[in-house]
């Protein structure tokens, strides 16, 4: 008698809810005592395999188990069946090794042995017609990936990646992913080392096929040994306890990040480094996820802070922390020093805050003097969002019209400025400005820091500081009163500006793990580029990148990656960022643009689209509306309550399941929706505020390409329908095709 593990197998269809609590009963009653009355766990006569076991979920149904003896004992998840048919399958199925690459798998009894598959043909000897979009034998797909001949065979003769990709939505996960990449043009050995699938592989082909019918007898250690491995936990779920039999059984969160990760996934929560790292990722190919787990992780080791650019999505990391693990000690806090085990999560600019909170006056007063060159203590007021107009009205004459723009103020000041720690003319006079594409002269560089002045005296008066400005502050504190130990994870790096990372790089000090960066420079819809190395933060040689795509359909990827199309996007380390190979493993329906003539017209078909979707069994709270801004969310809303469709705009917390949800697309990243209607995409929207820009073209076009990203980030926030509507002309920023 004692406790037990349960490896619960992902199915590819959801179970019978009516079942749900009693399969969760089953379940947590087996791991606590596999020998409780009532379980009836029973060895099966007449099995195909010895381990085969059943057990009484209710009185018409079984689980059939396989029991592997271990320390503690271990049950693997077969199914749950009607009785009957729970011993029919126990009399055709063995838990075996793939001979190949050694992956734990459910192998049925044949009959009879499949051929050998031939080696690939020569172009000689092909058929006609279109060619096979794998570009590999089945021969090198089972000796070099270990999958299944009659798997190889069929995947061998697809011509179209849909086709491909619907026959691999019915496969365990490890072929899935393995099949799509091969159709997306990955080579082979590539694949088998990003899935973990490299082995001693046998030379002898027939030999191969044969050890698939007949597979040798695996002991339960070796069992056990694979069901550990990366690519096992994509499809075998380990669950221990009754919070992660509740979360899988009664939410049917079968597929969700929080049980299964992917190989990479794993690999970046569990590994460590000599110093900073930096994974890279488009939509929905779970950095965040990496991040949750791996602040899990660390945190049972030691003081973590995570932070992320907006406090919205602070919450949501926050709140899938609880999920993934109840037990976890998530601090109130900033952590002083890594003392003892917790996770403290904050958005960046409260995390400055909190620092400067925490400080005695003295020290506030220290580190404002180098930042600002005068010391005060009231340093925990926000200045206004029109100080710059206000400053350029006061001081600006001086300037040239053209550099007259609280933007091109506002940037100067937190690219330039507040990074190099310039407390006078004298300095800035000297200081150099890489990357600003307008030239300044000596006179324009007076005329500047006139209003910068103008600018630090009105908010030395109010006693208040901007958001860049605490947080260098924060970061020059922390220099010399630093936090011990305490590592730092930062989730959409990208958004960040330069005071960010100096403040990330005062909290870490340099040594093993002391900074992870989950990043998408494609998402970058905030902050300018920056490259990190120029604030002490080395990641070169220490990036890696996540492809897969586990929310959106292959047809809403391809129509978001279209808005970015062409364009230039370096990384956070100053390399161009690519898109290649980059994939979804889910398909859907092709995204519809749809133009009206009026803003009434377009109001009239959303109420229609809202509808029908609630109306097909979708979810409301499940749908979302997006917008370019707050002032288009807001008619939107009284448009369509005007048509008698209810819908909430959402601003921040959390969301109701009762009606969907209108909000910005800047609201929206971090989020994700079953269906989602991009509203307003027409050329009197998106773009906008470019007119704020018009002094520097270099300026200008990263503010375009920004609002490119923009509409990339409402596009990938659909898992399953994309609808995007305009009246008038249409955006310059939608795709040519959008099919």
């Amino acid at each position: 008698m004692g406790r037990s593990y349960i490896w619960y197998s992902k199915p590819r269809e959801p179970r019978d809810p009516s079942l749900a609590g009693r399969i969760l009963a089953f379940f947590d009653k087996l791991t606590t005592n596999d020998e409780a009355p009532g379980l009836h766990i029973e060895p099966v006569k007449n099995s195909a395999d010895q381990r085969a076991r059943t057990g009484r979920v209710d009185l018409n149904h079984r689980a059939l188990l396989f029991k592997l003896e271990g320390n503690p004992t271990s049950y693997v998840v077969h199914g749950i069946y009607p009785h009957d048919e729970a011993y029919e399958v126990a009399a055709k199925v063995r838990l075996t090794l793939n001979p190949v690459n050694g992956m734990p798998a459910f192998h049925e009894v044949a009959a009879a042995p499949a051929p050998a598959p031939q080696q690939r043909q020569t172009p000689e000897s092909q058929p006609s017609g279109p060619a096979p979009l794998i570009p590999f034998s089945a021969a090198d797909l089972i000796v070099t990936l270990g999958l299944p001949p009659e798997v190889a065979e069929r995947a061998c003769q697809l011509t179209a990646p849909e086709a491909v990709a619907a026959y691999a939505a019915g496969l365990p996960e490890w072929q899935e992913l393995a099949l799509l990449g091969l159709a997306s043009g990955d080579p082979i050995t590539e694949v088998a080392t990003e899935l973990e699938l490299v082995r001693d592989q046998p030379a002898d082909l027939d030999a191969v096929v044969a050890s698939f019918t007949e597979p040798a007898e695996a002991s339960d250690a070796e069992l056990l040994d694979a069901f550990h491995r990366s690519a096992s936990l994509m499809t075998f779920a380990k669950l221990e306890g009754a919070d992660e039999l509740r979360r899988v059984i009664l939410e049917g969160d079968f597929s969700a990040w929080k049980v299964f990760l992917h190989p990479q996934q794993r690999n970046w929560v569990e590994r460590d480094w000599n110093g900073s790292f930096r994974l890279a990722g488009g939509a929905g190919t779970g950095k965040t996820v990496v991040v949750v787990h791996r602040a899990r992780r660390l945190g049972r080791q030691g003081g973590v802070i995570v932070t992320t650019f907006t406090k919205n999505l602070a919450h949501e990391l926050e709140r899938s922390l609880r999920r993934l693990d109840p037990e976890l000690n998530l601090l109130r806090e900033l952590p002083k020093a890594a003392t003892g085990p917790g996770v403290f999560v904050t958005g960046i600019d409260a995390l400055a805050a909190g620092v400067l909170r925490c400080a005695p006056g003295t020290e506030v007063a220290e580190a404002v003097t180098k930042v600002l060159g005068l010391g005060r203590e009231d340093v925990h007021g926000r200045t206004p969002p029109n100080a710059w107009q206000i400053a350029l009205d006061t001081a600006g004459g001086g300037l040239a019209e053209e550099l007259r723009r609280p933007a091109f103020l506002q940037s100067e000041y937190e690219l330039v400025i507040l990074p190099a720690r310039i407390t006078s003319e004298a300095e800035y006079l000297r200081v150099a400005r890489p990357g600003r594409g307008v030239r300044l002269a000596r006179s324009a560089r007076k005329a500047i820091w006139a209003v910068v002045e103008a600018y630090r005296a009105a908010a030395r008066m109010a006693g208040t500081v901007d958001y860049a400005e605490a947080a260098a502050i924060a970061a020059a504190h922390l220099r010399h009163h630093p936090l011990a130990g305490v590592r730092v994870l930062v989730d959409e790096g990208q958004d960040f500006r330069p005071c960010h990372w100096q403040l990330v790089r005062a909290i870490a000090a340099e040594g093993p793990n002391d900074i992870f960066i989950a990043e998408d420079a494609h998402q970058r819809i905030y902050g300018h580029r920056v490259v990190l190395s120029a604030f002490g933060i080395a990641t070169r040689g220490r990036s890696r990148k996540l492809r897969l795509n586990y929310r959106t359909t292959r047809q809403n990827l391809a129509w978001a990656v279209g808005v970015l199309e062409g364009q230039a996007v370096l990384d956070s380390d100053g390399e161009q960022e690519s898109m290649r190979g980059y994939i979804s493993a889910r398909g859907g329906p092709s995204p519809q643009v749809r133009h009206y003539a009026t803003l009434a017209e377009e109001l009239d078909a959303a109420a229609e689209t809202l509808r029908d979707w609630v109306a097909s069994g979708t979810e409301p709270g499940s749908i979302g509306v997006l917008v370019r801004d707050r002032y288009t969310r807001d008619r939107v809303v009284a448009g369509l309550d005007d048509r008698g469709v209810r819908i909430r705009a959402l601003e921040t917390g959390t969301h109701h399941k009762d009606v969907p949800l209108a909000l910005t697309m800047h609201r929206a990243k971090g989020m994700e929706f079953t269906k989602v209607l991009i509203f307003g995409a027409g050329a009197d929207f998106i773009p906008a505020g470019l007119a704020a820009y018009d002094f520097d073209r270099g300026e200008r076009d990263d503010a375009l390409l920004r609002e490119r990203s923009l509409l990339y980030v409402a596009a990938t926030r659909a898992r399953d329908e994309l609808v995007i509507s305009y009246h008038g002309q249409p955006s310059e920023l939608l795709p040519a095709d959008p099919a």
